[in-house]
């Protein structure tokens, strides 16, 4: 389906041949090809352009009918808007419609400048923005919602706040927007200005004009808080995180620690082998971390390479913007009998992403599985209830009111005896 290094109306039949073989459900043809064509429609409308040549499409009911009619169709298209529009933004806008006929917030096609956004944030990510993590607010329409901002960024210094909605970014609707089109649109060079507008539950919209700067992030940070208790905080799981734990822990260890909070609170996840990796500093060689079920009933076990680490009495703190990696991690520690959860109930994000890579350096990102943790829960949208329940606003992680911070730290002084 490659023309060169550009793709061509055959992506069209190569990406439903690709879900059809990896998605984790059954696929119809006709209707992801029906969304393809509204989402097209709508575009070239908002285009102020004539998208009548779609009208009346799908007219059949056979899947292979009617995706060589929407080859030629794009094509068509292509031809007629190619100067003015581009022929890899049609093509990506037609196969945007197509993932958005999955009805999955995390299934999508990324643009080459998606993409590479995606993996300059997974890989720890010096770029320029705001410094703020998002996802998908499922209870309210999939409004897109900030996750965590990150300490000493422009979002920080904005008072952006765990749970507030995005509602625009430059002036456009989030509506409907794919995540990573959003991360997209936050990011840019440094020292130019992006405005956000935000709802905070219950409050008046306001719009934010926040100077975008460096950010750096790193994935852990390790502090002693006396007693010989020792916390880790984990931002996100990316690429080097299973290091930049065992640092974390090296420096613990060396200052006398004798008790860890593991803190994933506000931690929207990542890489599945990052949980693996994190697990196994505390897990033995062998133990099950967490078990991925796809497509056709097949199982994928994820195991722990062997822990670095003497046991300590151990508390992992989540709240409800723990998601996917983050909840892999507390599950398999909980279950294990390894850690004791303090906190609130976790976001609930059970689903497994692959990313699919096109010859022009855009990518598909779809669900490919569900995962269970070691005990057998599925977690998805229903999260995981922590051991000890200590309900608090998300903003005051880290602050000098996190009563969960606290009532991890009491609880681990009981344990050593204190």
């Amino acid at each position: 389906y490659t023309a060169g290094h550009h793709l061509n109306v055959d992506i069209i039949k190569a990406t439903l041949y690709t879900l059809e073989d990896e998605y984790v459900d059954k696929v119809d043809f006709n209707t992801l090809l029906k969304s393809s064509a509204h989402v097209m429609r709508e575009w070239l409308r908002w285009k102020h352009l004539s998208s009548a040549i779609l009208n009346g499409f799908p007219s059949s009911h056979v899947a292979s009918v009617n995706i060589n009619r929407y080859e030629l169709l794009l094509g068509k298209l292509i031809a007629r808007y190619k100067s003015k529009l581009g022929e890899q933004h049609i093509l990506y806008i037609a196969m945007k419609g197509l993932m958005y006929g999955l009805k999955d917030p995390y299934s999508l096609a990324l643009s080459p400048r998606e993409f590479r956004g995606l993996r300059d944030s997974m890989s720890g990510g010096n770029f320029g923005g705001v410094g703020v993590y998002i996802e998908l607010d499922r209870q309210h329409h999939n409004q897109l919602m900030v996750m965590a901002p990150i300490e000493d960024t422009p979002a920080a210094h904005a008072g952006l706040r765990p749970g507030d909605w995005i509602v625009k970014i430059n002036g456009e609707s989030t509506h409907g927007m794919d995540l990573q089109v959003a991360a997209n649109r936050i990011r840019g060079p440094v020292g130019s200005r992006v405005l956000m507008t935000i709802r905070r539950k219950g409050g008046p919209l306001r719009t934010l004009s926040l100077v975008r700067q460096f950010i750096h992030v790193k994935s852990a940070t390790a502090k002693m808080l006396g007693d010989r208790i020792g916390w880790i905080r984990l931002g996100f799981f990316g690429e080097d995180t299973g290091q930049d734990v065992k640092k974390c822990m090296d420096y613990l260890v060396s200052k006398g620690m004798r008790a860890l909070i593991l803190d994933v609170r506000n931690n929207g996840g990542g890489y599945v082998t990052a949980a693996r990796d994190v697990c196994s500093d505390y897990l033995p060689r062998g133990q099950v971390i967490v078990s991925v079920h796809g497509r056709h009933h097949q199982t994928e076990v994820d195991r722990s390479l062997g822990s670095n680490y003497r046991h300590v009495p151990m508390v992992v703190l989540i709240n409800q913007y723990s998601a996917s990696a983050s909840e892999i991690t507390a599950g398999a520690l909980e279950d294990t009998h390894t850690a004791t959860l303090i906190g609130v109930k976790s976001f609930g994000k059970g689903t497994v992403q692959t990313l699919h890579e096109l010859i022009d350096g855009g990518a598909l990102k779809f669900t490919i599985a569900h995962y269970l943790t070691p005990a057998g829960r599925n977690i998805n949208k229903k999260g995981i209830i922590p051991d000890i329940v200590v309900p608090m606003k998300p903003q005051f992680v880290a602050s000098p009111h996190d009563i969960q911070l606290h009532r991890a730290v009491l609880f681990l002084k009981h344990k050593l005896g204190h």
